[in-house]
């Protein structure tokens, strides 16, 4: 495979369509089989983005950790950032799902949610 051309395989669907990215000005998507494929093929070669799951250290609570992830997709560049503001990072319990554990994590205007509730255990 030349350096113009690099395969993925979408996400968007079920189907997981293998798709060929030809690249140049502008970037041509072949493989897919439905019009979220040649959006997502397209978004992949010119600016990935990826929604980040983790877990925090939570206290006072029945679990230890705390599923957590990004509300929406984060630049792929940045991901490494993100899992590095959350090392170390401790919440306290009780948390509902959906509140906001990290606001603007790594400066990306994402915030980093809870995934489940998690009540205080005395």
């Amino acid at each position: 495979m030349s350096d113009d051309v690099k395969e993925v395989l979408c996400v968007r669907c079920p189907k997981g369509c293998r798709l060929k990215l030809l690249l140049g000005e502008e970037v041509a998507v072949k493989g897919h089989e439905c019009r979220l494929g040649e959006e997502y093929g397209k978004k992949e070669a010119t600016d990935p983005e990826r929604v980040v799951p983790s877990t925090v250290k939570i206290m006072d609570a029945r679990w230890p950790r705390l599923p957590v992830r990004s509300e929406r997709a984060v630049p792929l560049v940045k991901v490494e950032e993100v899992i590095e503001e959350l090392r170390g990072l401790e919440v306290e319990a009780p948390v509902k799902k959906g509140d906001v554990i990290v606001e603007n994590v790594a400066e990306t205007s994402v915030d980093m949610i809870a995934e489940r509730d998690m009540e205080r255990e005395a």
